[in-house]
């Protein structure tokens, strides 16, 4: 686990002078370092402020590796139409049979 809140620094003068393409390690080095830094800056703001809230790790997941929440099934209203003693019930149900039986 990477804690950027005690970053690794890495010190140059331990390279060996042996060491084949050292100027291109120093270099490296340098750039982890200054990397390091702009990491640690940005997360010491972070945490230091008052509204920071830590993340969990469900949250970082892409949306498609994350669990799924179970929703709840929407409570249908009943519709008057739906019931067999509502005029409107009895309405549809004539003229479905008028238009039934006037087609034969």
């Amino acid at each position: 686990m990477i804690d950027f809140l005690n970053p690794n620094y890495y010190d140059v003068s331990e390279i060996p002078d042996d060491v084949p393409n050292k100027a291109l390690l120093v270099e490296l080095y340098e750039r982890m370092n200054e990397q390091n830094e702009r990491l640690w800056m940005f997360f010491t703001e972070m945490t230091e402020s008052p509204d920071y809230k830590p993340m969990s790790a469900e949250s970082i997941k892409p949306r498609t590796l994350r669990k799924k929440k179970a929703k709840k099934p929407a409570a249908e209203k009943p519709r008057a139409i739906d019931n067999p003693e509502s005029e409107e019930f009895m309405t549809g149900y004539k003229d479905f049979l008028k238009e039934e039986f006037d087609g034969q």
